[in-house]
């Protein structure tokens, strides 16, 4: 596709792409948006997140996306371009905590498009505010930013080096972290949900880090100060549907978009009615729109500590120690291991945080 017909103006840039605002020239052209890498020779991941973008094109909807219309040539670099719906990025609304009318009104477009996206079985990965637009009249929300959406329902993600993981580190969900022994799916993008709500009713992160391993110390271990804490204008019941989003594991969150936006359009009415929200039991309408089987590991308590105690032995003590985990064929050794890893993923990032201990421990495992 050419977009000779069109003049550029840039709407934002994250680093690893530029999103433009494609002007029409002529009045029988539609309007676009166009999105490019921000380095002239892009690096084959970036170019695999605009091949990748445009693949699902027949899978998203206009209704709550940005849809990609078609690849664009320019200077031997390949850009996405995308259909126009109007609105600006949510990024641009957050010099500040926003009012509670405007925030529960895109708060509830926001919700009805993630759980659009969901029924389409999708899970997008990154949801941020970077990725959202927003039209700030009527609170209509659309997603963008499908670079590393996935078609699955359900997928591991690798204990990799923070830095190397894939989507945005301030937004990413526990487990997306590869440290959790859970898997990724759409309960993984309420969580960024909930981090995105906390900024826009807080004005700031619900956590602050200075590297790669304390954000995943942060999402894995830390509790964050509730909203309405932080601010008095909060209402708590607004607050506690955040602290949901935001729970550590995905059993503990809501289980749907839609039972977010059912709590989220409570709220709404009782605002606009009374100026007051009272308090209610988030997710009563939250129902699972498929069988989620707990990925929790139970009765292996005991064996857990054993690890931990001899990892911490070897931290206090400085001397290597040698542990083996024997059993039958089939009684669940690697699930002990990796739910022991989990708990020595956080020890590490504890302790990097916290003193320049050197670890020296070398837990060698059977198979």
């Amino acid at each position: 596709m050419q977009l000779s017909g069109y003049s550029l103006d840039r709407l934002r840039e994250d680093g690893e792409f530029i999103l433009y605002r494609a002007h029409a020239k002529q009045q029988e052209l539609p309007p676009l948006l166009l999105l490019a890498p921000a380095s002239t020779r892009p690096s084959p991941e970036t170019r695999k997140k605009i091949e990748h973008q445009y693949s699902l094109r027949s899978e998203l909807d206009s209704a709550w996306a940005a849809r990609p219309l078609a690849l664009s040539e320019q200077d031997s670099q390949t850009d996405l371009v995308l259909e126009d719906p109007g609105g600006e990025t949510l990024d641009g609304f957050l010099s500040g905590p926003m009012e509670m009318r405007q925030f529960l009104g895109i708060a509830v477009g926001l919700a009805e498009a993630l759980g659009g996206l969901h029924e389409r079985k999708l899970i997008h990965k990154d949801i941020k505010p970077t990725n959202i637009l927003v039209n700030s009249t009527t609170g209509q929300v659309w997603l963008m930013g499908f670079g590393i959406a996935s078609r699955l329902r359900r997928e591991h993600q690798a204990p990799e080096p923070p830095e190397f993981i894939a989507g945005t580190l301030p937004y990413m969900a526990p487990e997306q972290t590869g440290r959790m022994n859970r898997s990724i799916d759409s309960r993984s993008d309420l969580y960024a949900l909930g981090v995105t709500f906390y900024e826009m009713l807080t004005g700031n992160l619900p956590f602050t880090a200075s590297d790669p391993i304390e954000w995943v110390h942060c999402h894995i271990a830390r509790h964050p100060v509730p909203p309405h804490e932080r601010l008095k204008s909060v209402p708590a019941p607004v607050s506690t549907i955040v602290m949901k989003l935001l729970a550590k594991t995905p059993e503990e969150r809501y289980q749907t978009a839609s039972g977010v936006g059912s709590d989220l359009r409570r709220c709404l009415a009782q605002w606009e009615t009374n100026g007051s929200i009272a308090d209610f039991s988030p997710g009563q309408h939250d129902a699972p729109d498929r069988l989620l089987i707990p990925e929790k590991l139970y009765g292996r308590e005991r064996e857990i500590e054993t690890l931990l105690t001899a990892f911490d032995r070897v931290v206090a003590g400085g001397r290597p120690e040698l542990v083996l985990v024997s059993g039958y064929s089939g009684i669940g050794k690697s699930a002990v291991v990796n739910e022991f890893i989990n708990h020595w993923c956080l020890r590490v990032a504890f302790l990097h945080r916290e003193s320049s201990t050197s670890i020296n421990a070398i837990f060698l495992m059977p198979p």
